[in-house]
């Protein structure tokens, strides 16, 4: 079993703070420290853990910030043979402030001007995987990598958290569709969740359809019946990275197998586990820590 990403590969820069900082004013920081992140990237580091092999595909930024990433990749088992570092760009990069009051998150980011050009890279290395997944970011390389996978049968799976202007485009490729409850409701103008979701499925007929909606768990489509899930309640001490880290969970449960309910659940547990400690990467766990987690709160 194997799964491929393309998407958003970013140099975080993550500022620990006990409080949200006032504007116009200065505040110390409890902590500041440099990781890689990203929706598909650390949904692929996820999934490393987890026990899949997982590969990133994309082009980053031939400098010190692109080889970080490339360097992180493999320190966490993500391949990175199917990279490609372009010489004069800038890096994807983001500030992530981390309020400990709250434990929410915001964040500032960069794009950079690492190309969305596909013809840089070698697509056709997609058929030798079981999953695609996508986050919408670097569009036209997406939906280039998404005809590939139709092709030659590779299910295609998107983290459709934001609304990006075009995205479309890629959504009658989708075959595993898990969407944020923002991008649910403003993708259909509706209000209601329940409404939302069959409104998708009308549309875009993917074969997995799920709405994340944080700490209310979330809802999905099995045979045209709506469902919701829970999240499990924990201390969350750090809430950045939880959707990627659904993403990654929630695909690596499909391939062995598991109906939609159960890949909920072991999405959630896992998003949950990260949640209580500062950080993405370094806070996933393995598969392990996952199920002696649900063994506990079942």
């Amino acid at each position: 079993m194997r799964i491929i990403g393309v998407g958003a590969s970013v140099l975080d820069t993550i500022i620990e703070l006990d409080s949200y900082p006032v504007e116009d004013s200065k505040k110390k920081a409890e902590r500041v420290f440099v990781s890689g992140g990203g929706p598909v990237g650390n949904a692929l580091v996820c999934i490393s853990k987890l026990g899949i092999d997982a590969s990133y595909l994309g082009l980053l930024s031939n400098n010190q910030s692109g080889q970080y990433l490339v360097d992180e990749f493999k320190q966490y088992g993500v391949d990175v043979s199917n990279i490609k570092l372009v010489d004069n760009t800038s890096a994807f990069t983001s500030f992530i402030l981390l309020n400990a009051e709250k434990g929410t998150r915001t964040c500032v980011f960069d794009r950079g001007s690492v190309p969305d050009d596909p013809s840089l890279l070698d697509l056709n290395i997609i058929k030798n995987y079981d999953v695609l997944h996508l986050d919408g970011n670097y569009l036209n390389i997406a939906i280039e990598a998404a005809k590939v996978a139709k092709q030659n049968r590779v299910k295609v799976s998107l983290d459709a958290g934001s609304l990006y202007p075009g995205i479309e485009r890629l959504l009658p490729y989708v075959d595993i569709f898990v969407a944020s409850e923002d991008f649910a409701i403003k993708l259909t103008k509706e209000e209601d969740i329940n409404l939302a979701i069959k409104k998708i499925d009308e549309i875009y007929h993917p074969e997995v359809l799920v709405v994340t909606e944080g700490s209310k768990g979330g809802t999905y489509l099995e045979k045209g019946i709506v469902h919701h899930y829970n999240a499990f309640k924990v201390n969350c001490v750090d809430s950045n990275g939880a959707g990627d880290t659904f993403h990654g969970a929630f695909l690596v449960a499909y391939l062995e197998g598991k109906g939609i309910k159960e890949c909920c659940e072991f999405a959630s547990a896992t998003s949950a586990i990260k949640c209580m400690k500062a950080g993405v990467r370094q806070a996933l766990p393995n598969k392990k820590e996952v199920i002696n987690f649900l063994k506990g709160r079942n």
